[in-house]
């Protein structure tokens, strides 16, 4: 498109001398002239939109909080089931009444050594299973970023609006799936502007068909093409009920 096109500012009219060569006659008006301006310069095209950063831990979905709370009741299972072994034998050492005070005293250092040991272990073992909580948190939430965005854009789908698609972070999981949805979109998308192209055309069919009824003045012939367009109306009803582009 040509630049647009403004008034220039023209100069405050001086009174006219009667020895002045070049006034102008009375009742003719000078054109204004017509001068370029030139349009601002645009924001430059290399800025970028932010980019969209992961939240390393979120919980989106039910299904992170189950699992984490499985790994962390498993994890004190198995600490029970380390422990009970180790140190019912000494406990019920301790308890037993036959043993003489010396044999007791014995029992009672193994059990203090076995506590020095056991418990730098536990600490280290914890520490463990912190790290696996958070790992399997995040691998979790690889999984469930996906199903909270597809949990999203079905119910735009349903309402009829194959435009949307389904976008994913680097990294995440389900990206197979996700990209199945997105194609069985586009190819709804497709179908659907075929379908209405068709329509298009068939309504204008139908508008010929009516204007030669006129011409040929045949009642059956234009009650066919009012039954026609009335199909139409009825198909292209259903149509609008989809959006098919972005905007």
């Amino acid at each position: 498109m040509g630049e647009p096109l403004r008034l220039a500012e023209q100069p405050e009219p001086k009174p006219e001398t009667p020895g002045e060569p070049n006034a102008l006659p009375e009742g003719v008006r000078e054109t204004p002239k017509l001068t370029v301006v030139q349009r601002p310069e645009k924001a430059s095209q290399g800025q970028e939109s932010p980019s969209y950063k992961r939240r390393p831990f979120s919980a989106v979905h039910p299904l992170q909080i189950r699992m984490l709370l499985q790994v962390i009741a498993y994890s004190l299972i198995v600490f029970v089931l380390l422990a009970v072994p180790v140190f019912s034998p000494l406990m019920e050492a301790l308890d037993d009444p036959e043993l003489s005070w010396e044999a007791r005293a014995i029992v009672a250092n193994d059990l203090l050594n076995l506590h020095a040991r056991f418990w730098p272990w536990a600490m280290g073992a914890s520490v463990v299973v912190l790290i696996n909580c958070l790992h399997s948190l995040q691998l979790m939430h690889r999984v469930a970023g996906p199903l909270y965005r597809l949990r999203k854009v079905f119910p735009k789908i349903g309402e009829g609006n194959l435009s949307v698609r389904t976008t994913l972070r680097q990294h995440d999981y389900l990206a197979p799936e996700v990209d199945l949805v997105n194609q069985m979109t586009a190819q709804l998308q497709s179908k659907i502007n075929q379908i209405k192209q068709a329509q298009v055309i068939l309504a204008l069919d139908a508008a010929r068909m009516k204007e030669l009824a006129v011409t040929k003045n045949d009642p059956a012939l234009a009650a066919l093409a009012k039954q026609m367009e009335q199909n139409l109306a009825a198909v292209k009803t259903s149509l609008d009920g989809f959006k098919t582009h972005n905007g």
